[in-house]
């Protein structure tokens, strides 16, 4: 409070605006528009550059997963055939459900959720490898498409890069 002994002081005070004196301007607190507009900017700029990355590495992440999986499957079709002396005509015979779908977790899901579907491959009816065909998010990944591991192991893709998906 003010004193009325002290009349210079009461003079330079504004009354109703506490922080402001009369001719002195205290620095105000904030940022102005244009600095708010220079880092919505870089955000923006940053932001363009991370996310297809991230992406392109999830798509990558989820192809391992189907890598993972075809490999097990191919296992699985092994041993049947050391047990049975013939190969698996189903999933289901390779204790895989059928249709199996896949998803991020490596787990068996539905059609909606699934990264990739994993499927035998039949030639003139005869067991001639595994397919993991791309579903959903996963119909991203253009460079691989469709993964296949052949009966004798051969390792091919579908895609437009098919010498970068294994």
């Amino acid at each position: 409070m003010i004193s009325k002994a002290n009349r210079v002081a009461e003079e330079e005070y504004v009354w109703g605006a506490p922080f402001v004196t009369r001719g002195i301007r205290l620095p105000s607190r904030g940022f102005t528009l244009i600095e708010l507009m220079v880092i919505v900017a870089i955000v923006g700029i940053l932001a363009a550059i991370a996310v297809p990355n991230y992406q392109s590495s999830v798509v990558r992440g989820h192809r391992l997963i189907a890598h993972g999986t075809l490999m097990d499957s191919a296992a699985r079709q092994a041993q049947y055939f050391v047990n049975n002396k013939a190969y698996a005509t189903s999933l289901t015979n390779l204790g895989l459900p059928d249709p199996y779908y896949l998803n991020a977790n490596a787990d068996q899901t539905t059609q909606a959720s699934a990264i990739y579907e994993i499927k035998l491959v039949f030639d003139s009816a005869t067991w001639t490898g595994f397919q993991a065909v791309p579903l959903n998010s996963q119909l991203r990944d253009t460079d691989c498409g469709t993964l296949e591991l052949a009966k004798n192991g051969a390792k091919s893709a579908r895609g437009e890069n098919p010498d970068r998906c294994w």
